[in-house]
């Protein structure tokens, strides 16, 4: 087990109340991020040492931030990416640390608003799993295009343009090929896969697999990301998915 899975089962049962927490609200702390490279990205767990703001208290002078010692995994919600030196307000949501960085600024997203849908959605969108082999390799990173569908799904009443996965992956279940579809009915996004052929009947069109409800914590419409889903029922609870603008 590495230092990052201890930290991890060691904030399972709750954090500890520390200086200056205060009653009612989530608990929540200032984190200096000290993760690098690869263990940094939206989706993942990163490293963060809590930090005291303002740090000694001396006449005419700026306040400080002054580091503590020891690390907390923090969850990255975005959408934009933390960097090593980073300071982040941490926020104590379902059984973990999470933090939010705002997104740089960068060229207009080119969105697009269907019917009975809340939210202007962006064309090209980038679906994160933090863990691939989750769930039998259920939920797989990719790039979701919006765009005509093709003629085999016809039959599943699948027409027009919608927001469809760019590449195919093998499930090992079912030992078939299949695409994700996303959409959006007011207020909330489902995820679902979609297979040209398969063992069930040809074509087949999955069960809801993840949803996301915009207006709850981590969801938003603009700028827009969906961070704080959930798989069905009865899977495996620890799957994270995340989409962002591409």
């Amino acid at each position: 087990m590495g230092d990052l899975d201890r930290l991890r089962a060691r904030l399972a049962a709750g954090p500890a109340p520390g200086p200056g927490s205060t009653s009612g609200g989530s608990p929540g702390f200032l984190g200096k991020v000290t993760s690098a490279g690869a263990n940094l990205g939206v989706g993942k767990f990163f490293l963060a040492t809590p930090t005291t703001v303002m740090g000694a208290e001396v006449d005419a002078a700026a306040g400080l931030l002054a580091d503590a010692v020891g690390s907390i995994a923090v969850y990255a919600l975005g959408p934009g990416t933390p960097a090593t030196g980073d300071y982040l307000a941490c926020r104590w949501v379902d059984y973990r640390w999470v933090a939010e960085k705002a997104a740089g600024a960068g060229a207009p997203v080119d969105t697009v608003t269907v019917q009975n849908c809340f939210c202007p959605v962006p064309k090209t969108l980038r679906m994160t799993s933090a863990d691939e082999a989750c769930n039998y390799r259920m939920f797989q990173s990719c790039t979701i295009q919006y765009g005509p569908a093709p003629a085999w799904m016809a039959p599943m009443n699948i027409t027009g343009n919608q927001w469809i996965s760019t590449e195919m992956f093998l499930d090992p279940i079912a030992a078939a090929s299949f695409v994700y579809l996303l959409f959006c009915q007011y207020n909330q996004f489902f995820l679902q896969r979609l297979y040209p052929t398969s063992p069930y009947g040809s074509p087949f069109r999955d069960g809801t697999l993840y949803t996301w409800l915009v207006g709850g914590y981590g969801n938003v419409c603009s700028p827009f990301h969906l961070h704080n889903g959930a798989p069905f029922p009865g899977s495996d609870a620890t799957c994270s998915v995340t989409i962002d603008p591409a």
